[in-house]
């Protein structure tokens, strides 16, 4: 347990350090900005392409464990629809609870995926991520569809799930993903120059995506959250893995790929959902305390489910 917290520990004071960073020293939102740009548009698209085009991406393994994680989200989400009706909760509350319930955080998954299980965990986290960043993406925008977005006839925000379709389909992390899967289909030998390259800004990618997601934590948390906040992390960080240890033993996924999907299930919401609760008409200020109470929280219940796995 020691050895596993220690491990994880490094990932979340790098993360704590941005948030400093951000509050005492590079004040300028600007800087920020930049920096989130070049983590998004350039780095983490060179980390996957980079994995996803040498990994052996046929495998049936990685189909499987794919799959799995499809089907326990899709669980959760389930639940978190019958549970929304029985109580009749805010609709644009609900979408905040239903992104920190479903989403993970991209950035700390690579940098725990490279920490724990060096560069075989890494190829399997790129291969997931390219399925699960479209997947998590989609039921999340259809639950802004059916709470939010048609909540009266006069809608404002449909030009904003519009727009959103559109970013979407030019999202630079899907586009090195695809890229990366019909270069490994197409059987080319990469330039080994190139590669290294690759590689390097990969390396690159990983302390700058912890930084940047320490920038965008928000401590002032408002006590009137902290029921929803306390519920979507219970969802996020200990159903979730729950219920995909109870998949992966009916699928017999073992081994390093159970490791990671393992993980996966056990990541804090992405700080994207910030982003995407502003353009649909969620409820915003609830969706930063949730990606910030997950991400402190996750310290050690990624701690917790990596040790119980063994």
């Amino acid at each position: 347990m020691n050895h596993i917290f220690v491990s994880i520990l490094p990932i979340f004071l790098i993360t704590l350090l941005g948030s400093v960073i951000r509050r005492y020293w590079l004040t300028s939102d600007e800087f920020w900005r930049g920096l989130e740009k070049l983590s998004y548009f350039l780095l983490f698209p060179a980390v996957l392409f980079n994995y996803i085009s040498s990994a052996e991406i046929s495998s049936g393994e990685l189909v499987t464990l794919v799959v799995a994680l499809i089907m326990s989200t899709l669980i959760v989400a389930s639940g978190l629809v019958l549970y929304q009706r029985n109580i009749d909760m805010d609709k644009a509350e609900f979408t905040s609870v239903f992104q920190g319930s479903v989403r993970y955080n991209s950035y700390i998954f690579f940098a725990l995926g490279s920490s724990l299980f060096g560069e075989e965990g890494l190829a399997i986290v790129s291969v997931i991520s390219a399925y699960m960043i479209i997947f998590t993406n989609v039921i999340s925008v259809l639950a802004f569809n059916a709470y939010t977005i048609h909540s009266d006839n006069e809608n404002p925000n449909y030009a904003g799930i519009s727009g959103f379709w559109l970013s979407f389909a030019c999202n630079p992390l899907i586009i090195a993903s695809l890229a990366g899967f019909i270069f490994n289909y197409s059987g080319f030998n990469m330039n080994e120059a190139i590669h290294k390259t690759l590689h390097s800004l990969s390396d690159a990618a990983l302390a700058i995506g912890l930084i940047n997601v320490g920038a965008g934590l928000n401590f002032n948390i408002s006590s009137v959250y902290l029921n929803r906040i306390m519920f979507t992390g219970f969802m996020k960080l200990c159903l979730l893995p729950i219920v995909t240890i109870v998949i992966l033993t009916i699928f017999m996924i073992d081994d390093t790929p159970r490791a990671v999907g393992m993980l996966y299930s056990a990541l804090p919401c992405a700080s994207t959902a910030y982003i995407l609760s502003k353009q649909l008409g969620g409820d915003a200020d609830l969706m930063a305390a949730i990606i910030t109470a997950t991400t402190v929280m996750s310290v050690f219940t990624i701690s917790i489910v990596m040790w119980w796995i063994g």
